[in-house]
Formats: C-alpha cells, sequence, structure tokens
C-alpha cells in the first residue's frame, strides 16, 4: 500500500526495462489444442463406411464420453459414444454399423491441456457427397446458464484466494494479537467459505461447462467421476482437500503451538499458499507452452504476490471502515513495506507471464487478451498511484495521539479507494484466464522459423451492421508442399469476429492451376485452420477469401502472394 518516492522511482525502471523485454518479441509457444489431422481426411470421399474415425489434435486433450459425436446423412448419430485415447493427442471413436450413403458429420468437445474447451466440426462422405449434410451447432461454453454460473465462480474462487491471503498476511502481521482481531478473522473465514463455495461449484459445473451445457448435467454422477479424472478436476479436488487442511491446522491451532512460534506460522502459511495457488498454475495457461515447470511457480507467486498487496489492502480497507482502532498501527507499518515487496514480486512475475503470453507488440493491442493485458496493466499503475498518496497518512497515522482522528480518516478514504480498484484488477484477472492467449494467434509450431511463413492482412466490408473488419492468415511454412492455414477475423471493435462462414481458395499464376479450395475449419472464436494443404508449385498465387457475416451480407477479397 505504501511506497517511498525512492522505491517508486526504481520500480518504475524496472518497469520499463521489463517492457522492453516484453517488445523484444517472443517466439511463438505451444496454443490451444488445435485438430490437425483426421481420418477419414476431411473432405475425404470414400467408397465403403469407415468402421471408425480418428481425430489428432496438436496437444493432449481430455474427452468426455459425448466429446466427439458421428452423424450420418439424416442427422442420425452412428458412434459408439466411448472415445479412447490412442497417445500423443489422438482418439479414435468406433462407429456402430453405418450404411447410408452420402455426408457424415463429426463434431468434437475436448478439453486443451489448459483447461479451455475446443469445439469444432469435419465431414467425410461415403460414396458421393450429399446434397444437403447434417450441420451440428458448436456450441460456445460462455454463454447460457451454465456459462455465466461457472464465470461467476471463477471470479468468486479469484477473490476468495486473494482475500484470505491478505487476510491471513494480516493476522500473521499483528502477531499474537492477530487472534484478537474479529473483523480481520471473520474476514479471512469469509474469504475461506467463498473460496471453498465457489471451487465446488467449479468441480460441478465442469462437466456440463465443457460438455453438453445444460443444467441438468451438474447434478449427474458420471460426469462428475470424468470431472475429477481430468487434470483439472483433480487440482480442484486437491484445493479443497487444502483448504480443509487450513481449517483443521486453524481449529488446532492452540493444540500444535499457536502463534508461539511466528516463524513456523509463516512458513506453514507460505507452502499452504504456494500449494493452493499451485492448483491455478498448473490447470491454466501457465501449464502450457515453452518451460511450463518455470512458468508454474512463476504463475503461483504472482497469485499469492496478488493475494499479499491487493487481498491485503480490501481486507485491511473494511477492517478500517468497520473498527479503525482495532488494527495496531505497527501493523499497518509492516504491511506497508510487505506490499512494497509484493509489488516487486508481482511485476517480475507479471512481465514474464506477459512476455510469454503475449510474445509481439502487434499481439499487445490487437488481440482481446491482449487488451485485458493492458487494462489489468492501467489498474496497477492506478494502485500505485493511491498507494503514493496514502504512504504519508500511514506515517501519521504510526506517529499520531490517539485523539488525532484526521490520519485514520484519511487512510480510510485512500485505502478503500486502493480496494475498489483492486476488485476491478482481479475482474480483469479472471477475464484473462478465460481469453485465448494472444501467442495462439500466430502459427503453430511446425520446426521452421517464424519468419519463413507468409503472413497476409485483408481488410473486408460485408455491406451489413458490423460488416467491417479485417483478416489476419497465415501460411506456414510458406512454401511447396504441405502447409497450415491459420485465419483469425476481428470485428470493427478490435475483437475478434466469430462469422457464420469463411471460404478461401487459392489460385497460381504461373502455373494455371485452381482455384484451389482450402478445407478451413472453425477450431474456436474467430478462428479457422486448415492443416496438410498442398501447394503444389513455387511462385506467384492469388488468394481469394470469402466472409459471410449474417445470412445475407457477404464479400470476398483478394491478395497476391509468393511462394519460394
Amino acid at each position: 500500500m505504501t511506497i517511498t518516492a525512492p522505491r517508486l522511482h526504481a520500480w518504475v525502471l524496472a518497469l520499463v526495462a521489463g517492457v522492453g523485454l516484453l517488445l523484444g518479441g517472443a517466439a511463438p509457444a505451444a496454443a490451444h489444442a488445435v485438430l490437425s489431422d483426421t481420418a477419414p481426411a476431411r473432405g475425404a470421399v470414400l467408397a465403403e463406411p469407415p468402421s471408425r474415425v480418428d481425430l489428432v489434435f496438436s496437444e493432449s486433450v481430455s474427452v468426455s464420453r459425448d466429446g466427439i459425436r458421428v452423424l450420418d446423412p439424416s442427422g442420425r448419430r452412428v458412434d459408439d459414444g466411448r472415445p479412447t485415447a490412442k497417445g500423443g493427442g489422438t482418439y479414435a471413436v468406433g462407429l456402430s454399423g453405418p450404411t447410408a450413403r452420402g455426408t457424415y458429420t463429426v463434431s468434437y468437445q475436448v478439453e486443451s491441456a489448459d483447461s479451455h474447451p475446443v469445439a469444432g466440426a469435419f465431414t467425410f462422405s461415403v460414396g458421393e457427397p450429399s446434397a444437403a449434410s447434417a450441420v451440428p451447432t458448436v456450441r460456445d461454453p460462455d454463454t447460457g446458464l451454465v456459462g455465466r454460473s461457472y464465470a461467476v465462480g471463477r471470479f468468486g474462487a479469484y477473490t476468495g484466494m486473494i482475500v484470505m491471503t491478505g487476510g491471513a498476511l494480516l493476522l500473521l502481521l499483528c502477531g499474537p494479537r492477530g487472534v484478537a482481531l474479529p473483523t480481520v478473522r471473520r474476514s479471512t473465514a469469509a474469504a475461506w467459505v467463498l473460496l471453498c463455495g465457489c471451487t465446488l461449484a467449479l468441480l460441478l459445473l465442469r462437466g456440463a461447462y465443457v460438455g453438453s451445457g445444460r443444467l441438468a448435467d451438474v447434478v449427474d454422477v458420471t460426469r462428475l467421476a470424468e470431472t475429477v479424472r481430468t487434470k483439472f478436476g483433480a487440482l480442484l479436488v486437491l484445493r479443497l482437500a487444502l483448504l480443509a487442511g487450513c481449517a483443521l491446522l486453524w481449529r488446532y491451532r492452540g493444540r500444535i503451538g499457536g502463534w508461539c512460534s511466528p516463524r513456523v506460522a509463516l512458513a506453514s502459511a507460505g507452502v499452504t499458499g504456494l500449494a493452493v495457488a499451485w492448483t491455478w498454475a498448473g490447470a491454466e495457461h501457465a501449464s502450457t507452452g515453452p518451460l511450463p515447470y518455470l512458468s508454474m511457480p512463476v504463475d503461483a507467486l504472482h497469485l499469492l504476490a496478488a493475494g499479499t498487496w491487493v487481498g491485503g489492502l480490501l481486507v485491511l480497507a473494511w477492517a478500517l471502515v468497520r473498527a479503525g482502532d482495532e488494527v495496531p498501527p505497527e501493523a499497518v507499518v509492516r504491511f506497508s513495506t510487505v506490499a512494497f515487496l509484493s509489488v516487486c514480486v508481482l511485476a517480475v512475475t507479471g512481465l514474464y507471464q506477459s512476455w510469454r503470453q503475449v510474445g509481439t507488440l502487434s499481439a499487445l493491442v490487437d488481440t482481446r487478451f491482449g487488451q485485458l493485458l493492458l487494462l489489468k496493466a492501467a489498474g496497477v499503475g492506478l494502485l500505485l498511484g493511491l498507494a503514493l498518496m496514502s504512504r504519508r497518512w500511514t506515517k501519521r497515522l504510526a506517529r499520531r495521539d490517539r485523539e488525532d482522528r484526521a490520519p485514520l480518516r484519511s487512510l480510510r478514504r485512500w485505502v478503500g479507494a486502493e480496494a475498489v480498484v483492486g476488485l476491478c484488477v482481479i475482474a480483469a484477472t479472471t477475464a484473462l484466464v478465460s481469453t485465448q492467449p494472444a501467442r495462439t494467434h500466430g502459427p503453430a509450431s511446425t520446426g521452421t522459423a517464424p519468419s519463413a511463413a507468409v503472413s497476409l492482412r485483408m481488410e473486408f466490408d460485408t455491406g451489413g451492421r458490423e460488416g467491417r473488419g479485417s483478416a489476419d492468415l497465415v501460411i506456414d511454412p510458406g512454401r511447396r508442399g504441405p502447409n497450415a492455414v491459420h485465419v483469425t477475423l476481428t470485428g470493427p471493435d478490435g475483437g475478434l469476429l466469430d462469422a457464420p462462414e469463411v471460404q478461401i481458395s487459392l489460385t497460381s499464376r504461373t502455373g494455371s492451376i485452381g482455384p484451389l479450395p482450402v478445407p478451413v475449419e472453425r477450431v474456436s472464436e474467430g478462428h479457422w485452420t486448415a492443416s496438410g494443404f498442398q501447394l503444389p508449385v513455387a511462385g506467384d498465387w492469388d488468394l481469394s477469401l470469402t466472409v459471410r457475416t449474417s445470412e445475407f451480407d457477404q464479400t470476398t477479397v483478394k491478395k497476391r502472394f509468393e511462394i519460394p
């Protein structure tokens, strides 16, 4: 909360240096899971119905019993409902005797290694393509009652963790008097209850959130068992066990020494807090990509530093409003020192994670993840400014006479303002966790240098409402032979545009080949991709992109590029 001017200047210099590192760029990291290959191949025409369908993802995924569905030309489900892992991100589902000829549709809803749902669909045909094939709905998991409830639970869990960390810190800083601070003690206990309740809610909602989206599935015991077997579900169970252990330690603290040994108490709280924070780091963005075993402890430290600073502010603000004389002035001064150290940790770990998840300046300003990150950084900057303003009142509080109420009243106002901004920072953090990292908008890792890929930006306007936007296309590795094609659509507001239809074709100007349709498939909001597309010759090519934003609004734009 309180930062002296020399220390603030040093921190600002470190921040500027870190931003320089961020703007310097980074190598692309692994993205959310993407469907990289299928058997039968996407768009293939077979002479006879296959006995099974294989899906190959770019990374390990978790699949529920309804995660892969195969529909015949009439829309009847013909898979056996038992997806089987084959290793290396490959899953197979058997077909229960399909006999119809025509176009089959395969839809999938899986959970990537960083716990995010990934959905999509593709088709293949038997005999010849049908005039009309079944088109399943690719569900957005963040919509509907289940999606909104899950978002609320995620925010509540973060808030509970941060407030509980800050409250526990204040109790430790108050020494033996900490047990006698009812406001701080009740705030910490309430945060523990909130964290437990939201964690349990996330565990129950998880199966429906990544699966059907139906509220009735929340009480499905089979789905709950499937959730517990996933990495994310197991970490939620571990979090509940650790929180139960915290409650037992507090309940029987007198029998194990109480507060007689502050160092032991502080060390125990630190280890337990790190273990609880690890249940977030091990399940989300930090657990995938390069150097996850460095990124996960960094992410856990980042969460604990946020809890120490922001959570401590929230509890302190409530204590000052409810009972200003309850918190010892010397504890407030000690909290100022610890808060400064936590800000330093927060800055270093935050810059590292930003560099890792964003990578480039353009991604920082052009993607929703980058924009949310900038919003969060602005909130943290405002918190630092408010902390600077409250510095003198903290010092005066430590030296005040009992009859002088001015320092306490002023400190209440400034700490209260910091607490409000802190809640906004928590909300921005919650949104970041559920947003696709900016790094995933680049080309997938193929062993080829990123500079070899062809990158194109095309502006379009379908003429309809909010029909303006831009398309970023990446052809990787950008040479003759098999290539991966990635398309990211951005709307007029700068956010991802989830258009109903995107079509791409390529025509060679030197070899008179084409137009060759590129079978791009939607893999996530605003993102389409195709893997293994063959460019038969080098030279100049014309790319034609058709975007449909509504039933009647559609446009086609073209751009030329060269394949060496």
